[in-house]
């Protein structure tokens, strides 16, 4: 595998920041998304409780590798690329479709969520996606756990899933070692009922896992299968997230994205509390979603504009029924705290940004937020 961890300087990275901004403005022709969702299958071994994409799983109607080929070459430049599923390392070829859209439309990073249950699946993609993408700067795994063993594998309705995702991370902090753009999150979903569970398991990860830099919580959204599971009260889910934060702090340092992590954090609060944007969402401008049997949506909490089996994404991205979807966020009918949607929205929107810097209280010593 490639050793090259090169991520870009300031300067580039502060065009990519004016870049994106203007885009988020809305200003000039129509672009397509440079922050793409893509669900590469609908297959999933397991039966998480919490899975908002639980109606769609295991349809067999998944996009083609040709059909994924037609759409990159549709779609333009991408920044980052977040691969979802049903569980993304279920299939097949998986590597050939990371390194398509690497070599067609230029994407730096890869996020890939799993389940970690397939670790020997695991090893054998992100080896050949790096020997394969020396150009790529980040390729994050994050790992989605639910609590300690027992609570989870109960969660995930399968008795090996804890330990299957551990030694997924032992074979990921393996090639780590070997390439350090490879790196290893883990990501959770916080309901009424297990903020204890998720205090125990980062104290359990941090320990367990040291090449681990970063677990990001966030509160359950979504559809879930499991209605029962609801929202964890807001100064709940918040003071979780402090322990957390004060726990990885070591970790977290330099970790690219991590200083936005803070501001992020009090947006999501204060749209759980207040249940309207508080930050201005630029879903369908910065970022857009296409799922497994080809739907594409400006976000996943509105239904789709259209369907890659009956028109290209470019015509579909720019069609009526985009716009008035469009109008309808910029009045802020909806509103989620979706991650996907809400880091861009707050990242490049300086108004947004310079309220969640305040708001967040980033500027000053973590010890004193």
């Amino acid at each position: 595998m490639g050793k090259s961890s090169v991520l870009p300087g300031p300067l580039t990275r502060a065009r990519r920041h004016l870049r994106l901004s203007i885009l988020a403005q809305g200003i000039g022709p129509m672009r397509t998304p440079p922050f793409i969702t893509l669900f590469v299958n609908s297959i999933c071994n397991l039966t998480c409780d919490h899975c908002f994409y639980w109606q769609s799983l295991n349809q067999r109607d998944d996009l083609t590798f040709a059909e994924l080929e037609v759409l990159s070459q549709d779609l333009g430049r991408i920044e980052n690329i977040n691969l979802s599923g049903g569980e993304p390392f279920i299939r097949k070829d998986l590597a050939e479709v990371v390194t398509m859209f690497v070599k067609n439309n230029g994407v730096k990073q890869v996020y890939v969520p799993t389940s970690g249950f397939f670790p020997d699946r695991l090893e054998r993609v992100v080896r050949q996606v790096m020997a394969d993408c020396p150009e790529l700067q980040i390729f994050a795994l994050e790992l989605s756990l639910d609590g300690t063993a027992a609570y989870h594998d109960r969660i995930r309705g399968h008795a090996e899933s804890f330990d299957r995702a551990m030694q997924s991370y032992d074979v990921a902090a393996a090639l780590q070692q070997q390439d350090p753009r490879i790196r290893v999150h883990a990501t959770s979903v916080s309901t009424s009922e297990n903020l204890e569970e998720l205090r125990l398991l980062s104290h359990f990860l941090f320990d367990r896992c040291p090449r681990m830099d970063h677990h990001h919580v966030a509160s359950i959204r979504g559809d879930r299968k499991d209605p029962g599971l609801v929202e964890p009260r807001a100064d709940l889910h918040q003071s979780l997230w402090v322990e957390v934060q004060r726990l990885w702090a070591p970790r977290e340092e330099g970790r690219f994205g991590g200083l936005v992590e803070p501001l992020l954090q009090w947006a999501r609060v204060q749209t759980l509390q207040h249940k309207r944007q508080v930050i201005p969402c630029k879903a369908g401008l910065l970022s857009g979603v296409v799922h497994a049997n080809g739907d594409v949506g400006l976000c996943e909490q509105h239904p789709p504009v259209g369907n890659l089996r009956e028109h290209g994404f470019r015509t579909i991205w720019g069609s009526e029924r985009a716009q008035a979807l469009r109008a309808r966020i910029a009045a802020r009918e909806c509103w989620c705290t979706n991650e996907a949607y809400m880091w861009p929205s707050v990242t490049y929107h300086p108004p947004s940004f310079a309220r969640a810097v305040v708001g967040s209280g980033a500027w000053r010593p973590q010890r004193d937020r």
